[in-house]
């Protein structure tokens, strides 16, 4: 999209800054800049990186674990099953053993599967 262009017109700059205010999932362009990138592959250009990268933290529109913790602690008899779809493998695998510890079951759901209600 739009960022992409802007990226590739600005990354070689040594004069230019980049702000990320979210999450910026692994093997995105995103992270690969947050964790350090000197080059960069965007519209098939390798592009040197000599840009500024920062990050800003505190945006998330994602509750912590203890939040989800407390979340759930309101509904009674009969617990839910719970299934974990979206995130990183080990936050759903730490967010998983943490509703275990609070004895509701939870699965984390494989891509593509269907879960029937």
């Amino acid at each position: 999209g739009r960022i992409r262009h802007h990226l590739k017109h600005n990354l070689w700059r040594s004069q230019s800054h980049v702000v990320f205010v979210g999450y910026q999932a692994n093997g995105t362009p995103g992270r690969i800049l947050i964790d350090g990138a000197t080059h960069i592959k965007m519209a098939g250009e390798d592009i040197s990186v000599k840009a500024h990268i920062h990050t800003l933290g505190g945006f998330s529109a994602h509750a912590s674990q203890g939040q989800l913790i407390d979340w759930f602690s309101n509904f009674s008899n009969p617990k839910p099953r719970l299934y974990l779809v979206h995130g990183e493998e080990a936050a759903k695998d730490t967010l998983k053993k943490a509703l275990e510890a609070n004895r509701w079951h939870a699965e984390i759901a494989a891509l593509g599967q269907t879960i029937t209600l």
